[in-house]
């Protein structure tokens, strides 16, 4: 069986607005972004039309604006697109396509109630897959590009590289002023809850193994 002090730390449950402390960080606010090659506050990035962060290797995150900017995504060599916003984030697939970009994209509003949730492992198994690539670079986009590309990206993190809800979002920080909503940062909450969960009862059921094989 797992030490009391490991099955606390996998066991004790965390909520959304626990969550809320990971975001007390903050970055630069004037800093490089993508292809620019100088410093860039908010009000600079908003008259360009550009607002995005490399906020994990490989995994851009940015506004509606700068993801229909395609000539700038060629520069940067974006190989996928993840649009987390279709119907504030109005875009044309086979533009994407006809470019050799990757376009995948579902609709879902930014407010707390919204169940992004139900995107999580597909939208993770999408970035998993576009980071497999030797050249892969995701452009994962939402309207201003801090809640809903944030809570994605933040799900893949947990998902495929082990990260907590709160490291996830911490690391994020460091690059960009990522915020889901409350509601949002509760499904993170839970999804958190849910593998600590499950990777207990992994640990936990090898370390009987190993232990009725002594």
């Amino acid at each position: 069986m797992a030490y009391h002090g490991e099955r606390d730390r996998l066991e004790n449950r965390i909520t959304g607005r626990n969550l809320q402390t990971a975001l007390w960080s903050e970055p630069p606010s004037a800093r490089m972004m993508p292809g620019v090659p100088r410093k860039m506050d908010h009000s600079q990035r908003q008259r360009a039309k550009r607002d995005c962060d490399e906020v994990f290797p490989g995994i851009i995150c940015g506004s509606g604006d700068s993801v229909k900017n395609i000539g700038y995504l060629l520069d940067l060599g974006v190989t996928h697109v993840l649009n987390c916003a279709e119907q504030d984030v109005r875009i044309d697939p086979s533009k994407f396509s006809k470019s050799g970009i990757c376009y995948k994209g579902f609709l879902c509003k930014d407010m707390p109630h919204a169940n992004i949730s139900q995107f999580f492992e597909e939208c993770a198994d999408y970035i998993e897959r576009a980071l497999s690539m030797s050249c892969g670079l995701v452009f994962v986009n939402c309207f201003m590009g801090y809640s809903r590309c944030s809570a994605i990206i933040a799900a893949y993190l947990m998902i495929k590289k082990r990260y907590s809800a709160t490291g996830a979002l911490q690391y994020m920080r460091n690059s960009r002023e990522v915020q889901p909503n409350l509601g949002f940062l509760q499904q993170l909450a839970t999804l958190d809850n849910q593998l600590r969960k499950d990777r207990y009862r992994v640990y936990n059921h090898i370390e009987r193994d190993i232990t009725y094989s002594i």
